[in-house]
C-alpha cells in the first residue's frame, strides 16, 4: 500500500477511535457473537460480493466495537466507521450512516449500496457463521456476512 493510501486510512482510524470513547451512561449488555467477530461481506440484496479494490486478501468487512458502540470496516473501495445501537433485547440494531474515506474505484456503486444498506438496518440475525442484516420493510436480509478470523 502506498503512503498516499495509508494517510487517509490513518486519519479515518484516528477519527473512528476518537469518536468511540465510552459514554458516561452505562452500556447495556452486548451480544458476544456480534461483537467478537469480523464479518466479511458476502451479499448485498441478491447480489454476491467478491469485489475489492484493495487486494484478494482484503475483502469488505464490518466489525462492531463494544466500547463506544462503534462500527469500523472496509468497503470495496474505502475504510469507514460510524456508530450502532442495540435495542429490544438485542435483536434490533440501528447503524448510523458511515463516514468513509473518499477514494473512488471501479465498484463504487457496490460500495454505495453497501453503505446505504448499513444505514437502513433495523434488526439482525446470526445463524452459525452468518450474520444477516434486515431493514424495517423487507422480509429478506439486505446484507449477508460470514464470520472470519481477525
Amino acid at each position: 500500500m502506498t503512503t498516499r493510501r495509508l494517510f487517509p486510512l490513518a486519519l479515518l482510524m484516528t477519527f473512528a477511535l476518537g469518536s468511540c470513547e465510552k459514554d458516561d451512561a452505562t452500556l447495556p449488555a452486548q451480544p458476544t457473537a456480534l461483537l467478537q467477530s469480523r464479518w466479511q461481506l458476502t451479499q448485498i440484496d441478491n447480489s454476491p460480493v467478491a469485489a475489492s479494490s484493495y487486494s484478494e486478501t482484503s475483502k469488505a468487512y464490518l466489525e462492531f466495537v463494544a466500547l463506544g458502540t462503534c462500527t469500523v470496516g472496509l468497503g470495496p473501495c474505502n475504510n469507514f466507521s460510524g456508530r450502532y445501537s442495540l435495542t429490544g433485547g438485542g435483536q434490533q440494531l440501528h447503524i448510523t450512516p458511515q463516514i468513509a474515506t473518499r477514494a473512488t474505484c471501479p465498484v463504487q456503486d457496490l460500495e454505495t449500496r453497501y453503505l446505504d444498506n448499513l444505514a437502513l438496518t433495523a434488526r439482525y440475525e446470526i445463524s452459525g457463521n452468518e450474520l444477516r442484516l434486515y431493514d424495517a420493510t423487507a422480509p429478506a436480509p439486505r446484507l449477508l456476512f460470514r464470520r472470519t478470523a481477525q
